[in-house]
């Protein structure tokens, strides 16, 4: 079927914004705005922005894992600041270990990442109290508010921040671009968790309209008092939030899994609309789809802090999050035309135990915070981490082309709804001449049909673009995509493609014709085969040694990499011989070959490996996070004029024995014993359970370490930071039954309520299993050219 969209537009109005933002740094790096996007020295910046929190993960582990984060693609991290993390007991602040902000910053520095603070009050985050301490409840003045005992105690809170990142700020040469000032004021509140916990207590959402927007403005003033002052101060803006003119940026984002909307009464979550197109930063009213902030929506960047990277569990909403869903609506805000992906959570965590109690919020775990985020509670790469790595390795290298580009819809775009399965959603951004085209297929709590033989017409100015010609396109269900529509390959122009562009390769000049191989790297749409159509102007010669090449009437190149089915290989190579002499490579990667890209910039060149088992560069090389297996192979890609330019590797190392001893006391209790010393001689034993219950609890010596809400999916526990609980050698798992049917209360119980059940109630432990994780660290300098194209012989390192 052929859909079709106008695309012939002028180009977007960029002009510079009223926003009071920007700022430059002692070395003379500057960070400004226009009214779409931000701009790092002049030039257009795409944010990619995750959240991780320090005070819910070992500060032994942080650099390990921000360094996961930037591997994935993250240049900025969020964090919150919990203040009952830091102040349980009034005046009493703890600022150390796991709860140390400013080495936490510190870290993010070292690694050349940029930080946002989320400094409250008010932060939620499924946190007790949304954060705000026991002792600041129950007091004759209302908390959110500009009650001037209340804005006091913020003050102080606020006062004590700044002294732990004085000198931290961009201004200072440090990390700090943002803070973030309050959460979802007059929008969402946090259950009051003083006494019953319940779940039907809340406390207050804070203040509106007028006396909202001062607020704001007074937290403001009182954070740039305290020296938290950054080039930009953000707000989340949903729900009618305050939002004082030009002193705020308001950021967005959207979930797949809406917990918060399932209850007893409704408990079938409904479709959302974050997985249908919009226009969010465009004059059209039916465009924007009910995105109606109150400010000119051509004013600011559309900017998102919370993507869901993917949810948390509650007590009445288990799912399990499909990893398509993440990616699916990075692509869908990005069409629309956010310039900032910011993701809630990008790393999970576990809560810390407080010295009054349990700090979680009740309708979530007490410890565990995985999130089923990309990058999990103990360090865990998931699958969805393996799309946005290829999606945040484009915008990394291609995100200011991308960025200036206006959104186009297809006519039919503002009238679907999210129960819509039987049309297909997509839409464009461009300058009229070039851009690129988005696909999604992907919608939460619906299964959405394959679409079988789907062609393109896309009318620019000047021209009509119709593809593909010579292949076959059919959109699966839960696939997402986003094409290049006339790009600028080192001067050849790549009319289209029907594969997602990730990254490009420069290598070293090539001896033989004096010029650099530029080697682009694209991920082909699963299942499908990949058509390239180049214009003829600077090519000499195309090959492909895996797909056919033919020339069309008016001299265009035309190649078809087959898909994974029909092709020997995970990849195929494309090599452009330019009329100047120059090569122009092609390498069209396979689903499995494309999650196995890991890229990352030394030395001003990019790396490029490929590797099943993740791995980040460290000073003394490369590190790698293998998960049970002591084994493994890995590849770089150089790029050289000879061989296939890759130069591979295998790894080995001692087998590390974990050896567990468990015994079932009952299908639903089990004991595990080992020796503690274990934990002292493997860098981490993560567990895998499988089970059916309720809640999973996991105890030492009578202590609860750790918790899961089971959701039919695996409940994975990594011992390492438990440690000090741990030196018993002695962990016993406990479900509480997984129950399907009626509670009955009995009306005439003397003392006691009676209760009696009717119906199916199930808890067992059907498998548990424990595996060492091996770090392994390798001095290894990018691959030379020199030997690339010798025998494929596997090297030991």
């Amino acid at each position: 079927m052929k859909h079709s969209i106008r695309a012939n537009i002028a180009r977007k109005a960029i002009r510079p914004s009223t926003l009071k933002a920007g700022g430059t740094a002692p070395g003379g790096d500057r960070l400004s705005f226009t009214n779409y996007y931000m701009e790092w020295n002049g030039r257009p910046y795409f944010g990619i922005c995750g959240e991780f929190h320090y005070s819910r993960y070992p500060a032994r582990d942080w650099e390990i894992e921000l360094r996961k984060m930037k591997m994935s693609g993250i240049g900025i991290v969020a964090s919150y600041i919990f203040w009952n993390h830091h102040e349980e007991r009034e005046g009493v602040y703890d600022w150390t270990g796991n709860r140390d902000l400013r080495r936490f910053v510190e870290c993010c520095a070292e690694l050349g990442l940029r930080v946002i603070l989320r400094i409250g009050p008010f932060c939620h985050g499924e946190v007790r109290n949304g954060g705000l301490p026991d002792w600041m409840l129950g007091r004759s003045f209302e908390v959110r508010s500009n009650d001037e005992e209340y804005l006091r105690h913020v003050r102080r809170l606020y006062a004590e921040i700044g002294r732990q990142s004085d000198g931290l700020m961009f201004k200072n040469g440090g990390p700090v671009i943002g803070i973030q000032l309050e959460n979802e004021l007059n929008a969402a509140a946090a259950l009051w968790e003083l006494t019953a916990g319940q779940g039907g207590e809340y406390l207050s959402g804070g203040v509106g309209g007028a006396e909202g927007e001062r607020h704001m403005t007074l937290l403001k003033r009182m954070a740039v008092e305290a020296g938290l002052d950054a080039p930009l101060y953000t707000a989340t803006g949903w729900d009618e939030a305050p939002l004082p003119e030009d002193e705020l940026l308001p950021l967005y984002g959207g979930y797949a899994y809406t917990p918060w909307s399932v209850g007893a009464e409704h408990p079938r979550q409904r479709p959302t609309g974050e997985y249908l197109f919009a226009d969010y930063h465009g004059e059209s009213e039916a465009d924007a789809r009910g995105f109606r902030p109150p400010y000119d929506r051509t004013a600011y960047p559309f900017a998102c802090c919370e993507i869901g990277g993917g949810m948390q569990t509650w007590v009445l909403s288990r799912f399990v999050v499909e990893p398509e869903s993440v990616h699916a609506m990075s692509l869908v805000k990005l069409a629309g035309g956010c310039n900032f992906l910011g993701y809630y959570m990008f790393h999970g965590g576990s809560n810390p135990i407080g010295s009054g109690g349990y700090l979680n919020e009740s309708t979530t775990p007490r410890i565990g915070y995985d999130f089923q985020a990309p990058i999990g509670e103990f360090g865990q790469i998931r699958e969805s981490n393996h799309a946005l790595r290829s999606l945040h390795a484009f915008l990394r290298t291609f995100g200011a082309r991308l960025a200036p580009l206006a959104t186009v819809l297809p006519e039919d775009a503002a009238g679907l709804r999210p129960e819509d399965t039987q049309t297909l959603r997509w839409a464009a951004r461009t300058d009229g001449r070039s851009g690129f085209l988005f696909v999604n297929n992907y919608q939460d709590h619906i299964e959405m049909p394959d679409r079988p033989d789907v062609t393109f017409s896309v009318e620019l100015n000047g021209e009509k673009l119709e593809f593909p010609r010579q292949s076959r396109l059919d959109v699966r269900s839960n696939a997402s995509f986003m094409l290049p529509l006339n790009f600028d390959l080192s001067g050849l122009n790549l009319r289209y493609a029907t594969a997602q562009l990730v990254t490009v390769h420069r290598a070293q000049e090539d001896a033989e014709r004096k010029k650099e191989i530029e080697t682009y790297f694209f991920r082909m749409i699963d299942g499908q085969a990949a058509e390239f159509a180049l214009d003829a102007a600077g090519i000499a010669e195309v090959s492909c040694e895996e797909g056919g090449v033919s020339r069309g009437g008016n001299g265009s190149w035309c190649i078809v990499v087959p898909s994974e089915k029909e092709a020997r290989s995970d990849a195929a190579a494309i090599r452009i011989r330019r009329e100047d002499g120059g090569e122009t490579r092609l390498y069209v990667m396979a689903k499995a070959e494309a999650d196995r890209l890991w890229t990352f910039e030394e030395n001003g060149r990019a790396r490029v490996l490929f590797s099943e088992v993740p791995l980040a560069p460290v000073p003394d090389g490369l590190q790698f996070y293998s998960r049970g297996r002591r084994e493994f192979e890995f590849r770089e890609y150089n790029g050289g004029a000879h061989g296939d330019g890759f130069k591979r590797r295998r790894v080995a190392v001692p087998e590390r024995k974990v050896e567990i001893g468990i015994a079932h006391v009952r299908p639903g209790k089990a004991v595990l014993t080992f020796d503690p010393s274990l934990l002292d001689e493997t860098d981490e034993v993560l567990l895998s359970i499988e089970y059916t219950g309720n809640v999973g609890y996991a105890f030492a010596e009578g202590k609860l370490f750790h918790d899961h809400f089971y959701n039919g999916g695996l409940w994975e526990i990594g011992l390492s930071r438990f440690r000090e609980a741990l030196t018993g050698g002695e962990i016993v798992l406990e479900t509480t039954p997984l129950r399907k049917g009626k509670t009955n209360i009995a009306e005439d119980a003397a003392m006691a309520v009676r209760q009696s059940f009717e119906g199916e109630a199930a808890a067992e432990f059907r498998r548990i299993e424990a595996e060492p994780v091996y770090t392994v660290t390798l001095n290894i300098p990018p691959a030379a050219d020199a030997g690339l194209g010798t025998p494929r012989a596997e090297e030991m390192e």
